[in-house]
């Protein structure tokens, strides 16, 4: 980093040095107001002191490079607010995602308990039962007397017992919900999980590539933390690949949930937010000119989006 007492040595500063002791000065600002260690006395530069270095420019040229950096300044201010409002977005497709598909993986367990559950028969429908089914080998046989409690909700007019239905498995899993459910999570997905992070990781690259640029690699303080949410997404894929083996059913209902699993809850795949090194590239040599900082920072941040292979 730069500072003054560098600059005050120097027989000749130019607009850039100053600009860099500009930068380094919220760089230190920002550090003390996070707490890091060692920056908790440090003192700001005033005003003063830049107009007695700033003074000294005298070419259009010098007090360019300085209104670049000015600008740098600024545009740091809004990149890390919008990178901060995109791991919010981030956040908030995530928290959706995650709690749709643990809302259909409790529904497909406890459609497997029940499975495993004796076969509830009343009296008569044991009476009536010619030879034990398969299930009925399988699972055993609960039998219950005709006139128990719940019967104007669990039997029919045959005394025969029917089995529970879980109301929102229709709503998450069932197949004829799947194209409305898949647009909707897709939402959830693409434009608020998965959108939020291509444009987090953008701004953060930028930042990475902005301290190489101008030399004083402290300037990546300014990046703003995914490692939470990527590990979040890791568990998530976790959760979905287990849910796999809860699903309930067989047979041609037991492939089909399966497909409608693949369909609207597909693993993440996480090198989709990979930034190619041909987009690293080309932001790199746009950056070797300071105007940059002036008039096309948001342009940038375009071309570091990582494309979308959904």
């Amino acid at each position: 980093m730069v500072f003054i007492d560098d600059l005050l040595k120097k027989n000749e500063v130019t607009g850039e040095d100053i600009g860099k002791l500009i930068i380094s000065n919220d760089i230190c600002m920002f550090k003390k107001q996070i707490g890091e260690e060692g920056f908790e006395d440090y003192t700001p530069l005033s005003q003063e002191e830049l107009d007695s270095l700033t003074e000294n420019i005298d070419s259009y040229e010098e007090a360019d490079d300085l209104e670049c950096y000015v600008q740098l300044q600024n545009f740091v201010k809004y990149a890390q607010a919008m990178s901060y409002a995109y791991n919010q977005q981030a956040q908030n497709g995530f928290c959706r995602l995650l709690m749709y598909m643990t809302q259909a993986q409790q529904v497909e367990h406890a459609r497997r308990m029940i499975e495993l559950l004796p076969m509830i028969m009343t009296e008569t429908q044991f009476k009536e039962m010619r030879a034990p089914g398969e299930l009925a080998r399988l699972r055993g046989v609960a039998i219950v007397a005709n006139n128990f409690p719940c019967r104007p909700k669990c039997l029919d007019v045959n005394d025969h017992f029917i089995e529970p239905e879980i109301d929102c498995f229709q709503e998450m899993m069932s197949l004829e919900h799947a194209e409305t459910m898949q647009d909707k999570l897709s939402y959830f997905r693409n434009d608020l999980m998965l959108g939020g992070l291509r444009y987090q990781n953008a701004y953060n690259k930028l930042f990475e590539l902005i301290a190489d640029r101008i030399d004083i690699p402290e300037f990546t303080v300014f990046c703003t933390d995914t490692q939470e949410l990527i590990s979040q997404l890791k568990d998530l894929n976790r959760q979905r690949e287990a849910m796999e083996n809860e699903i309930a059913g067989e047979g041609e209902e037991y492939e089909n949930k399966k497909r409608i699993l693949s369909l609207i809850f597909r693993p993440i795949d996480l090198d989709e937010l990979t930034i190619s090194e041909e987009k690293i590239e080309i932001v790199r040599s746009e950056l070797f000119d300071l105007s940059v900082f002036r008039t096309s920072m948001n342009e940038l941040i375009k071309i570091l989006l990582s494309d979308r292979r959904e």
